[in-house]
């Protein structure tokens, strides 16, 4: 088999696995493919070739694609023995215990989230995750075209430095 093929198979494989867990609960089902190529602005014929394992997306497609369902894009083409494809896989499988109604550790709640898309280990307010409000907004966050989630990114980590500065400036001795 040559490489190309290897990449696009893998790439169908993780892509489908994607597809078919991660999507907005007032959704309530995976996307279709016409609504994530109106989401990261490709065709439907190429999402369907993507999902096929037809094809291989060029890079700034791929990002799109893992910023739409909120994983890194080397998910996609990593070895399953890649430790983050392993913790993706791991999130993934998490989800849907959830969704079947079983329970499932604090951590695992977290894929729902924003912690897949930041990788690694799970911050220490992971807990914020369980938080209603917290996951409507990811949620919401999710399904805006691209241009506005950078615009959402760009304000978060605004927010959040404020906060730390905050938060600094109240430990500190008056």
């Amino acid at each position: 088999m040559s490489g190309r093929h290897d990449a696009a198979e893998c790439f169908a494989r993780r892509f489908q696995r994607v597809q078919e867990v991660i999507y907005p609960a007032d959704l309530g089902r995976p996307y279709t493919e016409r609504e994530i190529a109106e989401a990261v602005g490709m065709s439907v014929s190429q999402i369907s070739n993507l999902r096929n394992g037809r094809s291989v997306p060029r890079a700034d497609r791929a990002v799109a694609l893992a910023t739409l369902f909120g994983v890194r894009v080397e998910y996609f083409f990593s070895p399953d023995e890649d430790p983050y494809a392993r913790d993706v896989e791991r999130h993934l499988r998490a989800i849907e215990q959830e969704r079947r109604g079983e329970p499932i550790g604090q951590l695992n709640r977290a894929a729902g989230g924003s912690t897949l898309l930041v990788g690694g280990p799970a911050p220490a307010n992971t807990g914020l995750l369980d938080d209603d409000q917290v996951r409507q907004i990811a949620e919401g966050v999710a399904v805006l075209p691209h241009d506005m989630r950078e615009t959402v990114c760009t304000l978060v980590d605004q927010l959040r430095r404020v906060a730390r500065q905050h938060k600094s400036r109240e430990g500190q001795p008056r």
